[in-house]
């Protein structure tokens, strides 16, 4: 039996309404391997039955994200390994794209555009520096106009042109990498139980020499925060907090780093929460009032986050 070109790593949990589309659109060339992290609902029913040619490993617990797609990369066989959600679509002859073009990262990773609900933004961008934040979230990226040092953390849609794009990070949601480069690297980092670890990943590959590229001719869509069918009643700031853990630990040279990008995020995402609450005052029925509650909530856990860590230095 050949060796198939790329392995497709999905990990489910209580994913029944979203994993139908993305298994559908991927057919049949590619080796497609599911990790479900103790899905209580018909995830693995329903693979079984509709794709009875995907292998599916059943966990008897939740691992996260990380340590699912670690346990599933164990098991694969192909030439390139490529992350996928299971609320992403993206279609063979796209993966047949990405596989092309990650021989160009010289064992590094690529990325297709992905699509999502919030176009304001691009689901890959630069390091998140204190400067790289800032930029974001006190709107001086819209600025940018194709100068680097003016991006921000997330590049803008204007910043992804015709051709392959150099950036510092792609999301976990849909990325391809050599085998061998993963195998090399070790794969995810298993430090947190979700978020950050696809940043962290790009950035020891960016380090061993790799490039990390967005290739606009490869084309997905992501739902956001739609992998799993339970309703979230409480915001979840893990996204901000793992990568404040992140920049504290690998990027930040000093305390005195650490405690600026702590100050300079929570005072951004505040920023924000003030932005969207007077939208809503104009529009109270557009989700702004729910955007500045959440924008805020993030900051207030940044700010926690930044005093415990000086109470215990």
């Amino acid at each position: 039996m050949s060796q198939p070109d790329v392995s497709v790593l999905i990990v489910t949990y209580n994913s029944s309404h979203v994993i139908g589309a993305c298994l559908s659109a991927l057919g049949s060339a590619y080796e497609i391997i599911v990790y479900d992290n103790a899905s209580s609902d018909e995830t693995v029913t329903l693979i079984g039955q509709r794709f009875p040619s995907v292998r599916v490993m059943v966990g008897d617990r939740n691992l996260g994200f990380a340590a699912g797609v670690n346990r599933a990369a164990a098991v694969a066989t192909g030439r390139n390994i490529m992350l996928l959600n299971p609320d992403a679509v993206i279609a063979a002859e796209d993966v047949r794209i990405l596989a092309e073009t990650v021989l160009s990262t010289h064992g590094g990773i690529v990325a297709p555009l992905i699509h999502t609900d919030d176009v304001r933004v691009a689901a890959a961008g630069r390091m998140p520096t204190a400067w790289a934040m800032a930029t974001h979230y006190f709107g001086l990226s819209r600025l940018a106009r194709g100068r680097r040092r003016l991006q921000g953390h997330y590049l803008l849609p204007s910043d992804i042109g015709a051709d392959p794009v150099a950036v510092d990070w792609v999301t976990g949601a849909c990325l391809m990498v050599d085998a061998q480069a993963w195998r090399r690297m070790g794969g995810l980092s298993e430090r947190w139980f979700m978020y950050a670890e696809d940043i962290e990943f790009c950035w020891r590959m960016g380090r061993s020499g790799g490039a990390v590229l967005v290739e606009p001719r490869a084309r997905a869509r992501h739902l956001v925060g739609s992998s799993s069918n339970e309703s979230v009643t409480e915001t979840d700031s893990a996204w901000v907090l793992n990568l404040y853990d992140f920049y504290r630990t690998d990027l930040a040279r000093s305390g005195l780093q650490r405690l600026w990008w702590g100050v300079v995020v929570g005072t951004g995402l505040a920023f924000r929460a003030l932005v969207f609450r007077a939208q809503a005052l104009r529009n109270p029925i557009a989700g702004h009032g729910r955007s500045a509650r959440e924008f805020m909530h993030h900051s207030r856990a940044v700010f926690s986050s930044l005093t415990a860590s000086v109470d215990g230095r």
